[in-house]
């Protein structure tokens, strides 16, 4: 019985799949890091006016993110960046509280890039994919 080449196939056959396992980490990390890169672009453009540059909002007004995010899980941030946020209105001090406009007209791809850039700087670092923004925006404008 010639064990040669069985031992030398097991061998290869494990070397590829470390291989194989540390490529497809690099490639997660690799796309982790363009995600949040994304994201902190996505989230200057379009959310740092009220939240601040590093989240900590203007309170009442502007709620802190560095508060709320580790608050809320990262499919109820899909939900508020989607269809915007109904929590106040009316004035405090004769200033008029603003409602959070809805940001649905984001990509999927961009809003998971908020969520996931607001999660790993300021909440429990869970994250998001596209995929789950897909599907919760077909969620919340279903038609009954």
């Amino acid at each position: 019985m010639h064990m040669k080449p069985l031992i030398l196939a097991m061998v290869t056959l494990v070397s590829w799949s470390c291989t194989y396992a540390a490529d497809n980490a690099a490639d997660n990390a690799n796309a982790t890091d363009a995600s949040a890169a994304r994201g902190e672009h996505v989230f200057s453009e379009h959310c740092a006016t009220c939240h601040g540059d590093t989240g900590q909002g203007l309170e009442p007004w502007y709620p802190s993110l560095q508060r709320l995010a580790g608050l809320r899980d990262p499919a109820a941030m899909v939900e508020t960046v989607l269809s915007g946020r109904f929590r106040r209105g009316g004035e405090i001090d004769g200033h008029t509280i603003p409602i959070m406009p809805a940001w649905g007209q984001l990509t999927d791809a961009d809003v998971a890039a908020i969520v996931n850039y607001v999660q790993q700087n300021w909440g429990e670092g869970g994250q998001i994919k596209t995929e789950d923004v897909s599907k919760a925006r077909a969620t919340l404008w279903e038609i009954d």
